[in-house]
Formats: structure tokens, sequence, C-alpha cells
């Protein structure tokens, strides 16, 4: 991902929070949907938002978005969380409901 993109993202998140006085999920979670739609678009993948899961337990989860190529594979996951939460738990929780885990880096 260049600097170019990151440095975009970092003045428009400053920008949201001077202007909504928030530092919050709603108010952060556009701008890193915009980050991340650019990327893709310039890497020729697919940005999709709220992108529909079924899990291996048979229930349908919904991540924020995904990265997929060009044959709907996805790549990557991203679930937006506040920046008060705690992310431990909030990760426990996702998994717990079978969100996916394949794109992790541990």
């Amino acid at each position: 991902m260049s600097v170019l993109l990151i440095n975009d993202y970092l003045r428009e998140i400053d920008r949201l929070r001077q202007y909504s006085g928030a530092f919050t999920e709603k108010v952060i979670s556009e701008a890193f949907k915009d980050l991340l739609k650019t990327w893709a678009k310039s890497a020729k993948l697919h940005f999709i938002p709220q992108h529909d899961y079924l899990t291996a337990m048979g229930n349908r989860v919904v991540p924020d978005g995904a990265v997929l190529h060009d044959l709907r594979v996805p790549l990557g996951w991203w679930e937006a969380k506040d920046t008060a939460d705690d992310l431990d738990t909030e990760i426990a929780r996702k998994f717990r409901r079978g969100y996916p885990q394949d794109n992790l880096d541990t």
C-alpha cells in the first residue's frame, strides 16, 4: 500500500475528527473503507462492503468488507471496531460467531 494512500487516509481521519468531534467506529470506518477501496482498485482487486459469509456452523455473518480478486475469492476481510473496544474481547466474540479467520497474520 502506498505512502500516499496512507497519508490521504490520515488526513481524512484528522478532518473527520476535527469536524465531528469524535473518533469512533462510525466516524473512522468510512475513511478506512475509502482507503481499502482505493488500494484494491489500484491492485486490480475488488472491495465489497458488507460481504456475506456463510460460516462452517451454517450461520450467516456480515463482515464490514472483503477484498476479492476476479474469481470472487476473498483475499482479506475487514471488520471495523471502535477505538474504545477491547480488541481481544471483540475478536474472540466474532470468532465464536464464526467470522472468517483465514487472513490473520499471527
